[in-house]
């Protein structure tokens, strides 16, 4: 929770410096109009990835190795229009990072390889039962 609150602060602080400094660069016109272009990129971006993305994911899981992978990138290509829809320098940028191939699945590799570790060293994950059977020789 605290992490969020400090994304929720944080997030505006850094669009406003860079929409105060790249604005005083390239003027307020050409700001406004690179905003209205990146969110129409960010829907047109959420529209095709709503077209596709069930037969891809329907695709990816039964012809490839690593399903989640394809999936999770199908889902952060959703992120990546949502962010290029907001407005913002910062956010646009984390969205044509997203809009990669290659980064989107270095970035889904690394989520996934940090889920495990993190289900794999908390205890409250791991099962209760045994791997085997408690056979009573008096019943």
């Amino acid at each position: 929770m605290r992490n969020f609150f400090v994304l929720f602060i944080l997030f505006p602080l850094i669009e406003i410096y860079f929409f105060v400094k790249i604005g005083t660069e390239i003027g307020a016109l050409t700001t406004i109009v690179f905003t209205l272009l990146t969110a129409s990129l960010g829907i047109l971006t959420i529209k095709l990835q709503s077209l596709t993305s069930f037969i891809q994911a329907k695709e990816s899981i039964f012809n490839t190795d690593e399903p989640a992978i394809e999936i999770l990138s199908n889902f952060a290509l959703l992120i990546c229009g949502i962010l290029l829809l907001l407005p913002g320098f910062f956010t646009d940028f984390l969205g044509i990072v997203l809009l990669f191939p290659f980064s989107r699945k270095i970035l889904v590799k690394y989520l996934l390889k940090k889920a495990t570790l993190s289900t794999q060293n908390n205890p409250s994950h791991k099962s209760k039962y045994k791997d085997y059977i408690d056979i009573d020789p008096d019943n």
